[in-house]
């Protein structure tokens, strides 16, 4: 928020704002309005916080949450669920930062009510269209734009959005909790079922038993008796083979139609009341306000009716048309909350109560298919949302034509569906394959669709919950589409697995929060001619307290995909500065180096920890190193070169890891800040396996490289002497790898060390 000299003076006048005018509006969201800021720049996050000081929205507080990096916000919308706006720095550490988080927001916790507000200070970085085109953000401000009135108009507006949004989302739940408690204290659900009780019962009010009836539909475009289909009949009626109005009246009275009776029935649906004469009763109900639909009831008597009879049954037709209200009005709620209004076909809450009504032996039967359209967003944006409306019902038709034995399929999400289908009409792998690539015609146009699909055998998760059901087949479907595969199928250990990932996560948070089982090992880097040590690199090991050590490759992607790998990184870096401490009281001086990733370089806060770390001058600069990727410091060149040179001027070397794997441009490698390059291990492997020739080539490049531009070479991976020796013959002189140690913890890594 810009904010020059001469307005700093008179702040009494700048922050003169107008209260919200709905404050004494009615509450619908308990508690008070929570707002996260997402900004890496703390004196203008301050700002921002100062500038919402006080400000209410419809009578609730706003209070406010500070994140000063995207993984330190993600952590915090993973714990709360109460956050109603995000105002969003987009560079933070990383260029993409802040578009990374909208992704999290939208795509990962699946929240499209949180309203989110993209502030730039570069709006080159991501310009604006660009941006509205891509990502689904509600507000997109330059900074320098953005004054303290326009901050508080525009997060006024925003909550009164999620607030908005929010009530439709409790009223959207409470409309299909309604509906499944209207369903179990409603004896008869379905207009079948409801009719043949009602003809039951109207032959007990008027004592004639089992002596017919029939119930029609009249549709209310003034159709003929002829279009009248029967709904329910009973009696004597009950095996007359009619499915018409027109067809029951003929075949009652020897193929031709009772005059009287028709005149009856045309008058009972003109004056819209009942009609009785001789031994016949014509009643007639309307559920036109809800439905547009009329019913008439036809009663045959052995005898002409008693007054008393009539009496009764017009009584008890009272309580006949509150019933046919409510059967109404309840299909009615159920196509609200059970149906999507856009393609006609149910919707993801039909589906979760399907899978839930099915009983144990017809979830053995049964195959459900998830599809998820690739790229609909963008499509969306791209080409409007009534084009995708024809996208997603010519889809529709396609999916039905290619599965004719599906027995229903349901729109999921605003771009998924699941197909179900009994288990002896599935689709085999080669008609999956097809499902996965849709040609579909819209306006005369061919348009291409790539589906990502997965096959769900409902056999195979009848051990979990109902609820579970479709939230698993969706996470299978994402974890192929994530491996890049079109069609998956659902393993009989997938769900065991999630369970198996979500009980490590609690326990590495719990591990990260305690600092407890987190150790680092240490590997020695050599001199592959003299063996002497020349350092080493601390690496972060996990030791539960069963003492069981959890493999770095399971529990690190975990670590990067919750947010939690900086708070890793971190301790890290403590844990091997102490580490330095005692190999020097140990008379031990070689340098450490320890891994970091991108976010960590452009974290000012860990860049200010390390700074603090090494001014304390405990340890001395030139014995600490830090290791990069090759690819995280290409990527981000721009960004990441300048805080390696700082870290140079502090005395901290600089390690490129993996060198040869990424993208390196040679033009940024002569201008890169860093003193060694580590030759990745998969070419140190070949130079013994099936394409040394190659593997010698790309290690003579990188060696004649370090020379040209004063780089120190260090071979990863080094397990053979042959390794070694071929090593050594093209130049190299320093290695790491199993062949000279494994990485040790710090005790046997200084008792190896002395030895």
């Amino acid at each position: 928020m810009h904010r020059n000299a001469s307005t700093e003076h008179n702040a009494e006048v700048l922050f003169r704002f107008a209260e919200d005018e709905l404050a004494n509006s009615n509450e619908h969201i308990s508690g008070d309005c929570t707002l996260l800021s997402v900004e890496d720049d703390k004196g203008y996050q301050n700002s921002l916080v100062l500038a919402l000081n006080g400000l209410k929205v419809q009578g609730k507080k706003i209070n406010v949450l500070t994140a000063n990096s995207a993984s330190e916000a993600a952590s915090i919308l993973a714990e709360r669920d109460d956050i109603g706006v995000i105002l969003l720095d987009v560079v933070m550490e990383k260029d993409d930062a802040g578009l990374f988080l909208v992704n999290t927001v939208r795509n990962i916790l699946g929240n499209d009510r949180i309203r989110v507000i993209l502030l730039t200070g570069q709006p080159g970085m991501a310009p604006r269209k660009d941006v509205m085109k891509e990502y689904d953000i509600d507000e997109y401000w330059n900074k320098v734009d953005l004054t303290e009135d326009k901050l508080r108009t525009l997060v006024t507006s925003n909550f009164r959005t999620y607030i908005s949004l929010t009530e439709l989302y409790v009223a959207k739940r409470g409309l299909q909790m309604i509906v499944d408690a209207s369903r179990s204290i409603t004896g008869k659900q379905e207009i079948n079922e409801f009719t043949h009780t009602v003809l039951d019962e109207v032959g007990k009010v008027i004592g004639v038993g089992q002596s017919g009836g029939i119930v029609c539909v009249y549709r209310p475009d003034n159709a003929s008796l002829a279009h009248c289909p029967v709904v329910a009949s009973s009696g004597d009626f009950d095996n007359i083979p009619a499915n018409s109005l027109a067809g029951f009246l003929e075949v009652d009275n020897g193929g031709k139609s009772n005059p009287q009776l028709v005149h009856t029935i045309n008058r009972a649906l003109e004056l819209k009341e009942h009609q009785f004469f001789e031994g016949w009763s014509v009643l007639y109900f309307s559920t036109a306000h809800v439905d547009n639909q009329h019913y008439l009831i036809i009663v045959r008597s052995p005898l002409k009716l008693e007054s008393s009879h009539v009496t009764l049954l017009m009584v008890f037709s009272e309580n006949i048309a509150n019933g046919f209200t409510n059967l109404a009005l309840l299909n009615k709620l159920s196509t609200l909350a059970y149906f999507d209004n856009t393609l006609h076909i149910p919707n993801r809450n039909w589906v979760v109560r399907e899978l839930q009504n099915m009983t144990s032996s017809e979830r053995q039967r049964s195959v459900m298919v998830l599809v998820d359209i690739q790229n609909f967003t963008e499509t969306e944006i791209t080409l409007g949302r009534e084009y995708t409306k024809s996208l997603l019902e010519a889809l529709v038709a396609n999916l039905r034509h290619q599965c004719p034995l599906v027995y229903s399929i349901a729109l999921t999400g605003d771009d998924s569906f699941a197909l179900l289908f009994h288990k002896n009409n599935r689709p085999n792998p080669q008609e999956l394959e097809a499902l996965s690539e849709q040609s579909l015609n819209i306006n005369g146009l061919e348009h291409k669709l790539m589906l990502n699909v997965c096959a769900v055998d409902l056999a195979l998760v009848d051990d979990l919950s109902p609820e579970q059901y479709l939230t698993v087949g969706e996470m299978a479907l994402t974890t192929g589409r994530d491996r890049g595969e079109q069609v998956s199928f659902f393993a009989a250990d997938f769900p065991a697995e999630i369970e198996a990932r979500y009980k490590l996560l609690r326990q590495l948070h719990q591990a990260i929060a305690d600092q407890v089982g987190l150790e680092l090992a240490f590997q020695p880097k050599v001199d592959m001619r003299s063996g002497k040590t020349t350092g080493l690199e601390a690496l972060i090991r996990w030791k539960q307290p069963d003492g069981t050590m959890v493999p770095p490759v399971k529990f690190i992607p975990l670590a990067e995909a919750s947010g939690l790998m900086n708070k890793i990184d971190a301790l890290v870096m403590k844990k091997t500065f102490s580490a330095a401490e005692e190999l020097q009281r140990q008379g031990v001086l070689v340098p450490i180096s320890f891994n970091v990733t991108c976010s960590d370089i452009t974290n000012k806060t860990f860049i200010d920890s390390l700074q603090q770390l090494v001014d304390q001058q405990l340890v001395p600069a030139n014995m600490i190193e830090i290791e990069l990727t090759e690819s995280q410091a290409m990527e981000d060149y721009k960004e990441v070169n300048p805080v390696l040179e700082k870290l140079l001027e502090m005395g901290v070397k600089v390690n490129i890891d993996d060198f040869g794997t990424g993208y390196s441009s040679l033009a940024h490698i002569t201008e890169l800040a860093a003193t060694t390059l580590k030759v990745d291990q998969s070419f140190v492997a070949q130079l013994t396996g099936s394409d040394p020739a190659a593997a010698t080539a790309v290690c003579d490049m990188v060696r004649r490289l370090g020379e040209r531009f004063n780089f120190e070479i260090i071979a990863e991976g080094v397990e053979t002497e042959e390794q070694r020796q071929l090593l050594l013959e093209n130049g190299y002189q320093y290695g790491q790898g199993y062949y000279f140690a494994k990485p040790m913890f710090l005790d046997d890594c200084i008792a190896w060390l002395k030895h």
